[in-house]
């Protein structure tokens, strides 16, 4: 049980302590997609060193001969008794109750799966009613739709789609247009609704645990200071800033979609005017690549450590 008990402790320790580092944004936000990898590593770190846990406790368990004598006599009384051998109203008892076990497993199961379905079905079928109601047009590669608000914003589809507003069409210059286009891009093809996704359903099934209910506002954040370096890494960043503020804060859009002017403009905006100079770069792309890589290696080498695998002089 010591490896276990390890684990669970590295795994609280993490999910305390990562928030209250990681939230501080000047590193992060200098390379902001080593960011978004340190966070889900963070996050995949917890859920590994927990799972690994109760995977540990449950094999210790169960290979104690007490346990397995236990075990062995319980499931042979209760083969029994569904063979009828403990008379009919323990006969049914065994039946219930192995069937409530069983459709309790498989329907929890299938909740969780057309759960996501649904999910799926709406952000596909958003994707499918602006493309039916909206105009696609080819030389742009989006969706424009009659509406009164300037807005922009990519929603996952097959085919994945970005859908602009004719407001905002008229209100940006060519080249504004160009780099709004290419930051919505840059969601889709760094798949960053997959990111926000998880995030949103950790932060929804485990709110207390502070890990996962601040990476979700933080990764919303992240994932658009990438969209921001996609778009202006052959283009002016002052066209991209200018196109944020000419665009308004987008209401009614759907909560899968991604929208270039909906989360932490003044930050990026901050950003794109004042770059940080390569050494500056460099310092956090290392930190934050040393970082991620120990977060990911953390319940390996602590589940080793406590199995006394590891050398003694690591």
């Amino acid at each position: 049980m010591t490896a276990a008990a390890c684990l669970i402790v590295y795994g609280i320790a993490v999910a305390v302590l990562a928030p209250r580092i990681l939230v501080r944004r000047t590193l992060l936000d200098r390379a902001p997609t080593l960011g978004v990898t340190i966070w889900l590593a963070a996050i995949v770190g917890v859920l590994t060193a927990w799972l690994a846990a109760v995977v540990l406790a449950a094999v210790d368990v169960l290979l104690s001969p007490e346990v397995r004598h236990v075990v062995s006599r319980c499931a042979a009384f209760f083969c029994a008794a569904a063979l009828g051998a403990h008379g009919t109203t323990g006969q049914w008892w065994a039946v219930g109750a192995a069937t409530t076990l069983v459709a309790g497993t498989v329907g929890a199961t299938i909740g969780l799966g057309r759960a996501l379905l649904r999910a799926r079905i709406r952000t596909h079928r958003h994707a499918d009613d602006a493309r039916l109601i909206g105009h696609h047009d080819d030389t742009l590669g989006a969706v424009i739709l009659d509406v009164p608000e300037r807005l922009v914003y990519a929603v996952a589809g097959r085919p994945p789609t970005v859908v602009l507003s004719r407001p905002a069409l008229f209100s940006l210059d060519s080249d504004q247009l160009a780099v709004i286009l290419a930051h919505e891009r840059a969601h889709l093809a760094g798949r960053h609704h997959l990111v926000l996704a998880l995030s949103a359903a950790l932060a929804r099934i485990m709110p207390r645990v502070r890990l996962f209910s601040t990476a979700q506002s933080e990764l919303a954040r992240l994932v658009e200071m990438c969209a921001d370096d996609a778009a202006v890494r052959d283009r002016d960043a002052r066209d991209l800033l200018s196109a944020l503020m000419t665009l308004s804060t987008p209401a009614g859009i759907p909560g899968s979609a991604l929208a270039a002017a909906a989360t932490g403009v003044t930050d990026r905006a901050e950003r794109l005017a004042s770059p940080p100079d390569r050494a500056a770069l460099r310092r956090a792309r290392s930190l934050l690549g040393a970082g991620s890589v120990a977060l990911l290696a953390g319940p390996a080498l602590v589940g080793a450590a406590a199995c006394g695998v590891l050398p003694s002089g690591l």
